[in-house]
C-alpha cells in the first residue's frame, strides 16, 4: 500500500514547484469572433499561453500572467487564477480571457467584469490531455491556421493507450517536498509515448515519503525539472529512494519546462525523452548479473 501523505490538485501543486496550472472545471464562453484581426487575448495561464503560441496565436496575446514564459515579457501582467487587475485589463482591451480557475470556480468578480465589458471567458481544467484537447477545440475559432489546429488535435488523439506490461515509473517534479505525478494526470497520459506506465495510482499530484515511493518498486525513476538549478536536488531525492531502480542507477533527470505545463507542446517534450530513457534502461540491463 502506498503511504500517501497528500494528494493535490494541479493548482495546489503549482504553489509547490512554481508552475501555474490547472485547478477546477469552469464554464467556457463562446470564443468565436468574425475576424482574427479583432482577437486580443489576455492569458491568465502559462499552459494555455504555450498552447496558444503553438497554435500560431502569439500575435493575438496582448496580456499575460506573471508565470507566462512563452510570450514576450514586455506584455502587461493582468492576472492569474487567483486575482486580476481590472484597470490593466481595460488598458489592453482584450476580446478574450483564457484561464484555469481555482477549486472554488471562476472568480465571480471576474465573471461580472468580463460580462460588463463584453469579454469572452474561456475557462478549462487542464488536468489531463483530454482537457488540453478541449481547450484546443474551444480556441480553434481564434486561430487563423485551421490545419495547424487539426494537426495538434490529431497528435493528442494519437497518444498511445497504456501498455499494462510496460516498465513502471515514478515521475518526480519536486524534491522538497517530494511531489510526484499521480494516476489521473496529464503526465500519466503522456508516458505511453515513451513506453512507460505510472507506478502511482492516486489522482492528481502526490506528496509522498521515500518509503511510500520505494513501496511501489518502480522500474525507473524520472525527474522533471523546470530549470537547470533544480536538477541536482531532484537527482539526490531520486537516489535516496530505497528501491531497486535507485540502487541499479535507473534514474533519468531532465530539464523540461514544457512537461510541467499541460499543453500541446507537452507531446513532443515527452517524445524527446525516449533516447535518454532507452539509454538508461539498456545500460542498466547490460550491467545486471
Amino acid at each position: 500500500m502506498c503511504m500517501l501523505l497528500r494528494s493535490f490538485s494541479f493548482a495546489s501543486a503549482c504553489a509547490v514547484f512554481g508552475v501555474l496550472a490547472a485547478c477546477d472545471r469552469g464554464g467556457t464562453a463562446d470564443p468565436e469572433r468574425p475576424s482574427t484581426t479583432a482577437i486580443r487575448i489576455a492569458s491568465f495561464s502559462p499552459a494555455m499561453s504555450a498552447t496558444l503560441v503553438d497554435l500560431g496565436c502569439e500575435s493575438n496575446i496582448v496580456a499575460r500572467s506573471p508565470w507566462c514564459t512563452d510570450v514576450a515579457k514586455s506584455l502587461p501582467v493582468v492576472g492569474d487564477f487567483r486575482d486580476f487587475d481590472a484597470e490593466r485589463i481595460l488598458l489592453v482591451s482584450p476580446s478574450h480571457i483564457v484561464l484555469q480557475p481555482p477549486l472554488s470556480g471562476i472568480n465571480p468578480a471576474l465573471e461580472s467584469f468580463a460580462k460588463a465589458q463584453g469579454i469572452a471567458l474561456v475557462a478549462v481544467q487542464l488536468d489531463r490531455m483530454r482537457d488540453v484537447r478541449q481547450f484546443v477545440s474551444s480556441v480553434a475559432p481564434l486561430a487563423s491556421d485551421a490545419a495547424r489546429v487539426r494537426a495538434r488535435l490529431d497528435a493528442i488523439d494519437a497518444i498511445p493507450l497504456v501498455d499494462v506490461h510496460a516498465p513502471r515509473v515514478v515521475v518526480l517534479v519536486s524534491a522538497e517536498p517530494m511531489l510526484a505525478a499521480g494516476g489521473a494526470n496529464y503526465l500519466t497520459d503522456l508516458l505511453p509515448i515513451v513506453h512507460l506506465r505510472n507506478a502511482l495510482d492516486a489522482e492528481g499530484w502526490i506528496e509522498c515519503s521515500h518509503e511510500a515511493l520505494a513501496a511501489r518498486d518502480p522500474d525507473l525513476l524520472l525527474g522533471i525539472a523546470e530549470r537547470e538549478e533544480s536538477v541536482a536536488g531532484l537527482r539526490r531525492a531520486l537516489e535516496s529512494i530505497p528501491c531497486r531502480a535507485s540502487r541499479s542507477g535507473r534514474i533519468v533527470v531532465v530539464v523540461s519546462p514544457e512537461l510541467l505545463r499541460p499543453s500541446t507542446r507537452s507531446i513532443d517534450a515527452m517524445r524527446a525523452l525516449q533516447s535518454a530513457i532507452d539509454a538508461v534502461l539498456r545500460t542498466t540491463s547490460e550491467q545486471a548479473p
